[in-house]
């Protein structure tokens, strides 16, 4: 190419050269207004036709040389990628082999080598969590996360930083980034969700698990999710009263039972909302109630005879057991309460009765020693009782020995004490 442009030039120069012979008049070239040259015009146009030639190749040197530069900048950047690469690969090694410290250096240098290498700064990062360096990994990722706000690795390490370092803030915004990302991904939804939970923010994450539980409409998790989603609305309906609202706080524990109707302490707070804020004895009542009939725990037995003794009606109390047990009367549970009552009623006869239909049907509970030894204590017959202590002291033993293994056997809930 350079060959034919100095021939090209040598030919131009010739004929311009040719020409001068016959145009050898001369002119006068101002070059300002008191300054003039006498020269031909054919020196003129040949002056102008090499002042062209060379500027035109004073373009191409600097093109071609602003090509080399950048040819040397890719070759060298590659250079220190494939470098980078290595040195990552070496601290990988050492990771696997448990050289966390040497891996962290290899991390190091393959930074310094290539600090625009996403993946060497959260190798670098991960390697401080390990060492417990949770600050400093949050240093290095947010020094790099410019290059890639969107890099679902970085956030994820950051994320997991943040919590490590008891960064609410940090979580919740670093969630809310993964969830931007992709709305419709669970696991992204389930960390922002914990991340509201962690900053105590119930109803926000009570809502993103609602989007939860949509996506796993047709998963076999999704009664889980509903359970779940029963919680968070819980803690929010908690929320709701803290701010004063019972009415509305009422209503939510109510769906709070429809999502997850085994949800004991769904049925607890709507009692003691009922009793304390609306003084009313027996909405308070009925919550536990219908908490009793659906979930079969001892919590609400033990709330309502609280409340009625303390109110000095042991009567709608006794009405209760009776119509349950003329219901239910396998219920073994019920019976050994209504016994219990019973005795702390001194109505003897009467925790007698319950205990001796027990006995006839050969169930036997850990909690009836108890209540045996206190019934005969009662009636005076004490060695009995300290036989029947001793006896429902290893009853509790080996109660507890299995506890949780037969966690749905009557015997085997937790035995309550004679006398509140």
């Amino acid at each position: 190419m350079y060959q034919a442009m100095v021939f090209l030039l040598i030919v131009i120069l010739f004929l311009f050269g040719y020409l001068s012979l016959f145009n050898g008049k001369e002119i006068d070239l101002f070059l300002s207004r008191t300054t003039s040259i006498h020269t031909t015009a054919s020196a003129i146009v040949i002056a102008s036709f090499i002042l062209g030639m060379l500027l035109m190749a004073i373009v191409s040197l600097v093109r071609e040389a602003g090509r080399i530069y950048k040819d040397w900048q890719r070759k060298n950047l590659i250079s220190k990628e494939n470098l980078a690469a290595s040195l990552v690969e070496k601290g990988d090694f050492e990771m696997v082999k448990g050289n966390v410290a040497k891996a962290q250096a290899y991390y190091v240098d393959a930074v310094s080598k290539n600090p625009s290498y996403i993946d060497a700064h959260i190798k670098l990062a991960e390697c401080s969590i390990v060492l417990k360096s949770n600050h400093d990994a949050i240093k290095v990722l947010l020094k790099v996360k410019y290059l890639e706000p969107e890099n679902i690795r970085l956030l994820l390490t950051l994320q997991r930083a943040y919590s490590l370092t008891g960064d609410i803030g940090g979580m919740v915004d670093v969630a809310k980034k993964l969830a931007s990302i992709d709305e419709e991904n669970p696991k992204f939804l389930s960390i922002l969700r914990d991340a509201y939970i962690s900053a105590d923010k119930p109803e926000e994450a009570y809502r993103t698990h609602k989007i939860i539980m949509k996506l796993s409409k047709d998963k076999s998790s999704y009664t889980a999710e509903r359970h779940r989603l029963g919680e968070l609305k819980y803690e929010y309906a908690l929320s709701i009263l803290k701010a004063g609202d019972a009415d509305l706080s009422l209503k939510k524990l109510g769906d709070v039972k429809k999502l997850n109707p085994d949800f004991v302490p769904a049925y607890v707070s709507a009692g003691d909302i009922c009793l304390n804020d609306k003084d009313d004895i027996e909405r308070a009542a009925d919550e536990w109630k219908n908490g009793y009939e659906v979930t079969h725990n001892a919590v609400f037995l033990i709330r309502m005879e609280d409340v009625y003794l303390k109110h000095d009606n042991p009567f709608e109390l006794i009405r209760f057991y009776r119509g349950l047990l003329s219901d239910r009367p396998d219920d073994n549970l019920a019976r050994v309460m209504f016994a219990k009552l019973m005795l702390r009623l001194e109505m003897i006869d009467d925790a007698s009765e319950q205990i001796s239909y027990l006995d006839n049907k050969w169930v036997h509970i850990p909690s009836m020693d108890i209540i045996s030894a206190e019934l005969m204590a009662k009636r005076g017959d004490y060695a009995s009782s300290c036989l029947s202590a001793s006896g429902a002291d290893s009853s509790m033993d080996s109660a507890l020995s299995t506890y949780p293994t037969s966690l749905n056997m009557d015997a085997d809930l937790i035995a309550f004490p004679a006398f509140a």
